[in-house]
């Protein structure tokens, strides 16, 4: 696989799910190392990198920020990018918050394919592990196992009639990414819409960009799957862990997990990775140093 960016500059308009801020965000091609970069207009300063350890906060969607300004809800654009391949990109924005668009990281893909994807020329490796890393918060985990192919077993278990204990298990390459997981939508419970709204959250949200569940069903009567919650939770681990930038092969076990349990998984991976690779280049120093005796 090489490093890979949008052929042209690519725009979207839209709302914010939970300030209710409208504005845009526009995808600007970028060099070979670059990464997949935030870039603030007007007031906000300075470029936020995509990685965990510039997330600051993971409750209800991933915010990332620098000491100037925030971004949040980056995690559909995200999963949309790890689809379409790009790993260099410059995201430059006038909100503060990724517009929600439909809900699903859909029309993103759709429209950066459009678009074009370039392709860069140089490699990247996707990030393998070398041994389990996990994170586990209460009675919710989510894990990642060495594995040849990206894939993931994901557990809901909500009080309610249809979302008690679901299981999905899927191998998330290409075809299956973009048809069973991008066109899921975001959702949420009636009962919580007063509350968070009192907490300034889902200031944008709607049946046209949300699914809404009742005490015994859903508000909505256009679902696109029957098990159409599950897939938006694999959804949002997609792109929560594109926050690493590039392709992850590992088998990802999830139990009721969330945005603030990815983010520190891939923290996680992250140090990992550049743990072993340290281990690497120091047995390859060792070597080179015995056999030049």
């Amino acid at each position: 696989m090489n490093r890979a960016t949008v052929a042209s500059e690519v725009l979207f308009e839209g709302t914010g799910i939970h300030s209710g801020e409208t504005g845009q965000i526009r995808l600007i091609p970028a060099e070979a190392g670059t990464g997949l970069i935030f870039r603030g207009t007007g007031s906000r300063v300075g470029d936020i990198p995509v990685s965990p350890f510039y997330a600051q906060d993971g409750v209800q969607a991933v915010t990332l920020g620098n000491r100037q300004w925030q971004i949040k809800t980056v995690e559909h654009l995200l999963c949309a990018m790890a689809a379409a391949g790009i790993t260099d990109c410059i995201m430059e924005t006038t909100m503060s918050e990724v517009p929600i668009l439909d809900g699903s990281s859909l029309p993103f893909y759709e429209k950066i394919i459009e678009g074009g994807i370039q392709d860069l020329g140089v490699a990247v490796e996707p990030l393998k592990l070398s041994n389990p890393v996990w994170v586990i918060e209460n009675d919710r985990y989510v894990v990642a196992l060495p594995s040849e192919e990206f894939k993931v077993t994901y557990t809901i278990d909500y009080p309610h009639p249809k979302l008690r204990g679901q299981t999905m298990t899927l191998a998330l390459n290409a075809s299956n990414l973009i048809e069973d997981i991008l066109p899921a939508r975001t959702f949420g419970f009636l009962k919580d819409v007063e509350e968070l709204r009192k907490r300034g959250l889902i200031q944008g949200g709607s049946l046209d960009n949300a699914v809404v569940l009742t005490d015994d069903g859903y508000l909505n009567d256009d679902l696109r799957f029957e098990d159409e919650c599950i897939r938006h939770k694999i959804l949002d681990l997609v792109g929560d862990l594109y926050l690493l930038g590039r392709p992850v092969m590992a088998h990802i076990v999830a139990f009721r997990a969330g945005h603030s349990l990815d983010i520190s998984l891939g923290k996680k991976i992250q140090t990992r990775i550049a743990m072993d690779e340290l281990a690497l280049r120091k047995e390859k120093a060792d070597l080179r140093m015995a056999s030049a005796r």
